[in-house]
């Protein structure tokens, strides 16, 4: 039943465009057939004056175009019958019959024996086809394929179809899928809506094969209202129980949103598992609201009912979604057209056992102003947060509860010359964190200028640019006896991120600087084979001796040299890459290349590298080694074979520990209208469960060395059946990469 919502959109489009194109119907008024000439081999009239024609009979309207064997028009009342061999065409569509009983003046049409064929790309088959005056559309006995006119893979057949134009919606009855006719699905009633119309029924039922036995769901849609709606789905695991879902949609002219609610009732594996008994469940609530022009609102709340909910019955067995933490946000906003004033409140609950306690926000309130004339411009940002963390831990240096405030002022300056630009910027940063036994402040106050050429060179299928850029920049460091970094991480050094006042983000913590940054970038651009290069090269020089982020036991008199480049030769070829080169220890601090290629969608390569020396930031992965070198690449593919023959596959390497994390590969096979195809995937995945059967807690596992890792090995099949439904992951999805790590 994967395909039947597909397969109705899919069937209804196809009536609905042959309907619109026999009667020219549109919201407003039908638009009248017009006889705009007639050739006949013979032609001639009756006793009453009607048009009697014979031979090649060719009418032309102002709409469409007849042909057949033999034809009868009466003018008076737009009566047509058209005989032997007829055959309609307009734009891409085709409809060839037997008989066409029409009047044209009431746009009413009877069709017996029909084919229809959109553009070599759908065909539909029919006993009878009727439009009546009223845009209502009858099929009886008809069939259904994308694939092509004569012997099909694949075929719909159906028994009745009844469109109703005024309520936009089908009724559809005795429904059969024929795979190289042998009935493989039937399905005796269907009722669906049309194009934006909604109706109360059924939706597309779900049938899963898991670790966990079948997975059978059930949707019902209401639709309750016009700006809202509700889907309740029934839901039966065979190896844990039966449970329920729904989501509710709502829609106003002040708020939207949703609600979904999703639980089963005593879980049998849980509780073998666990010994835990119970109701399991999940809760989402996301609303926007606005009261006025000024006053917004936010929330965006999840729960869970345990830590295992998502791996039990949330999961995905392609093992391609984690769910480490549920958020729960409540955000107020109010802001005009000089000032913006927050409140927002935000905590998390940790599924991650592996996960060190993250900081929650209770509550932070946050103004920013800007004001800006004449090319100076003044801005302020102040923030005051009070954090809760759930314990204290001497060894990160966080405490229950902390109280943080921020001010930064600052006032900019900005001059355009013909070929260069001048700015001017200062401020301060200003902090105070006040503790359970103490308060700690500090002032970092700061000035940058910044000045850039322009050099263009115009030909005629391009234009070069060459931008030099030389940056003074002074921070005065206030500091402490000792830091708190509740949310300041070091940035990674590329091009852009060398001009930045400090490495860090964030405002816990903030280097003395004194330094001079000169940078020289190049760019290339063809107007008409759409090429691109640029080229960019960039070093820090200290006026004042600066630590060493690798050895914090020695000082710098300046930064990595920075060269990155860029590079589009087509629009199927590009590539990038950058290096951060240490002159000081003589050794590559970090560099990332790829390459892409991109004919088509069945038709691609792409080769991702990353070296990193050392990362700077805390992680809260306890098992991570931060003093290994992280050297990975990944490899992907997407090559056909032949014509129907696709082959695919991904590789991600990591060189330092010397395995794969991930090895994906397969083949698919495709014709006209359908697909199929075989992958196998073998990955290393993480294991946030198995030591609760051993050990106390999750950090007495990790000191007793216990590896929070596991090995998967799968195999899948794919099918589908184009524009009708697919069974199984798609490919594309398959291969979106991750970020390397």
């Amino acid at each position: 039943m994967f395909w039947q919502r597909n397969f109705s959109t899919f069937l209804i489009s196809l009536l609905i465009l042959a309907q619109s194109n026999l009667t020219m119907a549109n919201d407003q008024e039908k638009k009248e057939l017009v006889i705009e000439s007639i050739k006949a081999k013979k032609i001639s009239n009756d006793l009453k004056g009607n048009l009697l024609l014979e031979g090649n009979v060719f009418i032309k309207t102002n709409l469409l175009d007849f042909q057949t064997d033999k034809a009868f028009f009466n003018e008076s009342n737009g009566q047509l019958e058209l005989n032997g061999n007829v055959e309609v065409t307009r734009l891409g569509l085709n409809i060839a019959s037997s008989e066409i009983m029409a009047n044209l003046k009431k746009q009413s049409f009877s069709i017996k024996n029909t084919e229809i064929n959109r553009a070599d790309t759908s065909f539909i088959k029919a006993e009878l086809f009727h439009i009546k005056t009223s845009g209502d559309v009858e099929l009886i006995n008809s069939s259904v394929n994308n694939c092509s006119k004569d012997d099909p893979p694949w075929e719909i057949s159906i028994k009745r179809i009844d469109y109703i134009e005024n309520k936009k919606n089908a009724v559809i009855r005795g429904i059969k899928l024929k795979i190289r006719n042998i009935p493989v699905f039937y399905l005796p009633y269907l009722r669906t809506s049309v194009g934006n119309e909604r109706m109360s029924g059924f939706l597309t039922p779900g049938l899963r094969q898991t670790s966990n036995g079948l997975d059978l769901s059930l949707p019902y849609y209401f639709n309750l209202a016009p700006n809202y709606d509700l889907v309740i789905t029934p839901r039966h695991i065979t190896e844990r129980g039966s449970g329920m879902a729904s989501i509710f949609r709502y829609l106003s002219q002040k708020s939207k949103g949703v609600i979904k609610l999703s639980g089963i009732s005593n879980d049998k594996k849980y509780e073998d598992e666990t010994e835990k008994t119970g109701n399991r469940w999940n809760i989402v609530w996301q609303h926007e609201g606005n009261f006025n022009q000024h006053l917004h609102t936010s929330l965006n709340f999840q729960s869970a009912s345990d830590d295992y909910f998502f791996r039990d019955i949330g999961n995905d067995q392609f093992g391609q979604s984690r769910t480490n933490y549920l958020p729960r946000k409540l955000g107020l906003t109010w802001n005009n057209s000089f000032i913006k004033v927050g409140l927002d409140f935000k905590r998390y609950q940790i599924l991650n056992p592996f996960s060190s306690e993250e900081f929650r926000s209770m509550p932070s309130f946050t103004i920013q102003s800007n004001l800006s004339k004449k090319g100076f411009s003044f801005s302020l940002l102040s923030n005051i947060t009070k954090f809760q963390t759930r314990d204290a831990n001497a060894f990160e240096g966080s405490y229950k509860n902390i109280r943080r405030a921020y001010l930064v002022p600052e006032i900019n300056f900005k001059k355009y010359f013909p070929s260069s630009r001048l700015s001017f910027s200062l401020g301060t940063t200003a902090t105070s964190y006040k503790l359970k036994s103490q308060n700690l402040e500090k002032s970092s106050p700061w000035m940058e200028m910044q000045y850039s050429l322009f050099f263009d060179k115009y030909k005629k299928k391009s234009l070069s640019t060459f931008l030099p850029t030389i940056k003074y920049s002074y921070v005065k460091e206030d500091k402490l006896d000792y830091e708190l970094l509740i949310d300041s991480r070091i940035s990674s050094l590329d091009y852009r991120n060398l001009f930045q006042r400090d490495r860090y983000v964030g405002f816990d913590r903030a280097n003395k600087s004194n330094k001079v940054i000169l940078g020289f970038q190049h760019m290339h651009k063809g107007t008409k084979l759409k090429t691109f290069r640029s080229f960019s090269l960039g070093q820090a020089f200290y006026l004042d001796r600066q630590t060493d982020y690798f050895n914090p036991l020695e000082n710098r008199n300046k930064s990595p040299l920075v060269a990155e480049f860029k590079t589009s030769l087509n629009e199927k070829i590009s590539s990038n890459g950058l290096i951060e080169w240490d002159k000081h220890s003589s050794k590559v601090n970090t560099a990332s290349f790829s390459f892409s290629y991109q004919n088509s969608k069945r038709n691609r390569f792409e080769l991702r590298s990353i070296y990193r020396r050392k990362d700077f930031n805390n992680v809260s992965i306890p098992w991570a080694d931060l003093r290994k070198v992280t050297r990975q690449t990944e490899l992907l593919t997407l090559w056909p074979i032949s014509k129907s023959f696709l082959f695919f596959g991904r590789l991600q390497k990591d060189h330092e520990f010397n395995k794969s994390n991930d090895i994906l590969f397969g083949f698919e096979y495709s014709n006209c209208c359908m697909k199929w195809g075989l992958m196998h995937r073998n990955w290393i995945d993480e294991d946030y469960f198995s030591w609760r059967n051993d050990y106390p807690s999750a950090f007495q596992a990790l000191s007793d060395d216990f590896n929070p890792s596991k090995q998967r090995d799968n195999t899948y099949l794919f099918f589908e059946l184009k524009d009708i439904g697919r069974l199984g992951k798609e490919i594309s999805k398959m291969l979106s990469s991750t970020k390397l790590e």
